[in-house]
């Protein structure tokens, strides 16, 4: 009998020398039992967060808002929130196309797909985050939980692995991502280095910010597998190709190179106070500040157990790189979400971060000192979902509230995961439903409107307007979905409309409602040329300030801004909106009309009257 012998590798990138594969030393000697409990490891944890997933499965009004371009793009009207209007209200472009094929497909309730599908995916990343990592320590023999006794502790992660956004996704390409590092190795296949490049490279676009993340999980790719220039520029080209042909797209397109909420919600703004506050305000209601030392402990001696396995050569050795790049990423998400200062949502923009922070320490190699770590996260794990942990107050915080319980509470439904749930039992829609069927059946254009009470009024809208109906939009998710795909929605927070989106920020306030458009700009825009004194009056505006907001729309950049997004789509058009698309990201205007007006009409590059003004 012949003794086998290891074959040498291929060489997986141009110009990169071919090394060795060795399989751990202690990857033969594992014995059926010890297997079986890594089996454990990842089944046990993963099917309790589907349950957990489950019993809170729910679609928010943030998560309907990507339902109306689903709905517009099966009508044929394209990816836009509102016909004859190209506006990219989708933050997550992936997840949009997702729907949009599967409703296709299957010809079910976007609503319904969007909570199923973002069960499964997040489920699925867990899966491969849990396996990712038994992978990644396999060569230390046994292994212990630690890091997914926070995914079992703290209910947003349950909450959000449904909620219609991209937030189910994000935990599958996180998942996938992690498990496609830990395989990176020198003498790879070329195919399989080229795929996990492509992989990390769709982050942008599953949500823009994750974007910190492709680029820290491809440095340590680069880092493994030390690739010439060529192999570089192979890399790049592979990561690159589709978020970059989706950009051009994006800048022709739509006119500007983000999607529309990033501008609404000025994504590269800072408020450090208030984002730490928000931080605070996600793990002090879960009793997680004990458990950051203990898993920050984990991770020194993690980093600690592969710089001595560097030094000695020790076979199986786990790669420093592919270690600290999710730390790297998970820190640098955060270091964002602190910087623009939050989110309304509780708890739903540091989840990634702390995901990502928690991959290389969901399971550690068991020794006395893991181990002692592993019993006390077992008795903060009980404790954190015992009755002796206050569940968290929707009323506790100015800064942001509890989005389920919320909604939960308002539609008087504990999983609300149906377009008809939301359209019937929200409390501030059957006047709107009302309304909306009247002015369908007017022979006259209607705007409706909401006054300073929230209370929904009707005013006679211009003739020459492209739409029979206009509704302004409070709650936009809800909204678009009672409204017809060929009414218009005007968003008073500026995610779906290209007006309000672009006003100056000039207060901090609640997270991602700074930029209320007031009526005076939506009677401009939609009324007729004197409104009725009545509707002025209950709208909070005055003839002057409209007159004035009517003036601003048809002068200068602002309307080479509306020219942008609702002029034909011809060749010219879109070169026009792909050069100038850089210019119009940064462009803002005074939110108070006679600002407006004098900056955009007679200012130096006021660029004249247009003939948009009415």
């Amino acid at each position: 009998m012949t003794t086998p012998t290891t074959p040498e590798a291929v060489p997986s990138l141009p110009g990169q020398r071919a090394a060795p594969t060795r399989p751990p030393a202690t990857a033969g000697r594992l014995g059926p039992q010890v297997h079986r409990w890594h089996a454990a490891l990842v089944a046990v944890p993963t099917a309790a967060l589907f349950v957990l997933g489950y019993r809170r499965r729910w679609i928010c009004d943030d998560g309907l808002i990507y339902l109306r371009p689903v709905r517009q793009i099966l009508a044929g009207n394209g990816p836009v929130f509102n016909v004859g209007e190209r506006a990219e209200s989708s933050t997550g472009t992936l997840w949009q196309w997702l729907l949009a094929l599967a409703a296709w497909v299957t010809g079910e309730d976007p609503a319904f797909l969007a909570v199923g599908l973002g069960l499964l995916l997040s489920t699925a990343g867990f899966a491969l985050a849990l396996y990712a990592t038994c992978r990644l320590h396999r060569g230390a023999g046994v292994l212990v939980p630690a890091g997914v006794f926070v995914l079992l502790a703290v209910p947003p992660f349950w909450s959000y692995m449904t909620s219609g956004l991209e937030s189910g996704l994000g935990a599958c390409w996180t998942g996938l991502s992690w498990w496609l590092l830990t395989r990176v190795r020198r003498g790879q296949e070329a195919r399989e280095t080229y795929l996990a490049a492509f992989v990390f490279g769709l982050g942008p676009l599953v949500r823009p910010d994750l974007a910190v993340v492709t680029a820290c999980f491809l440095v340590a790719q680069w880092w493994v597998l030390r690739p010439s220039r060529r192999g570089v520029a192979a890399l790049l080209a592979a990561a690159g190709a589709v978020p970059l042909a989706y950009e051009v797209f994006r800048a022709g397109y739509y006119g500007i190179l983000v999607p529309l909420p990033a501008i609404a919600k000025e994504a590269s703004a800072s408020d450090w106070s208030r984002g730490a506050g928000y931080v605070q305000e996600t793990l002090g209601p879960y009793w997680l500040w004990p458990v950051v030392p203990v898993l920050g402990a984990l991770a020194v001696l993690l980093v600690r157990r592969a710089r001595r396995q560097r030094r000695e050569r020790s076979p199986g050795r786990v790669s420093l790189a592919v270690l600290l790049a999710p730390f790297a990423a998970g820190l640098l998400l955060a270091g964002y979400v602190v910087r623009v200062g939050g989110d309304y949502m509780h708890a739903r923009m540091i989840l990634p971060a702390l995901l990502l922070l928690l991959l290389p320490i969901l399971v550690v190699p068991a020794n006395r000192v893991t181990g002692t770590a592993s019993v006390l996260l077992v008795v903060w794990l009980c404790a954190a979902v015992s009755p002796l942990r206050t569940p968290f107050d929707v009323r506790s915080t100015p800064g942001s509230f509890n989005v389920r319980s919320s909604d939960v509470e308002g539609l008087g439904d504990h999983n609300p995961v149906r377009t008809g749930t939301w359209v019937r039992n929200w409390p501030a829609l059957p006047e709107g439903r009302r309304m909306l069927a009247e002015a369908a059946r007017s022979p006259r254009p209607t705007l409706l409107y909401f006054d300073a009470g929230r209370r929904l009024h009707a005013t006679p809208m211009r003739a020459d307007a492209p739409y029979h109906v206009v509704i302004v939009g409070r709650h936009l998710g809800v909204t678009g979905a009672a409204a017809p795909l060929d009414a218009y929605v005007n968003d008073a927070w500026g995610l779906a409309s290209p007006v309000g989106a672009h006003l100056a920020l000039e207060r901090w306030s609640w997270p991602g409602h700074e930029k209320f458009l007031r009526n005076h700009w939506v009677f401009a825009e939609w009324a007729v040329r004197h409104p009725p004194h009545r509707d002025l009056l209950r709208a909070g505006a005055t003839r002057e300030t409209v007159e004035a907001a009517r003036a601003a729309l048809g002068c200068g950049r602002l309307a080479e801004l509306t020219e942008s997004v609702r002029a034909p789509l011809t060749a010219a058009r879109f070169w026009d909106n792909l050069t100038g698309s850089f210019e119009r990201t940064r462009f803002r205007f005074a939110r108070w009309p006679a600002a407006a007006e004098k900056a955009l009409c007679d200012g130096p590059a006021a660029g004249g009257r247009s003939g948009l003004t009415r």
